[in-house]
């Protein structure tokens, strides 16, 4: 389950190099991505900060994030 929004769809996408180190989860729906290893208020549902969750209905209205702009030449 996905710490920030709840989604039942996360998903293990990485392991680690050393077998059973850690393991990268993340979810389809609002894009969190978190490592095995972390924290339980990064990786647990019910200790994640409630201010940092996000609904999945206001998922698509959300304000989309301007791009990064290209690096200057020279």
């Amino acid at each position: 389950m996905c710490p920030r929004c709840d989604s039942l769809k996360a998903e293990a996408v990485a392991e680690s190099p050393v077998k059973g180190a850690w393991t990268v989860y993340s979810c389809p729906i609002c894009f969190y991505t978190w490592r095995s290893t972390e924290a339980d208020q990064f990786t647990d549902p019910s200790k994640y900060e409630p201010s940092f969750k996000v609904r999945q209905d206001d998922i698509p209205n959300a304000i989309q994030v301007p791009a990064v702009p290209k690096k200057a030449l020279g």
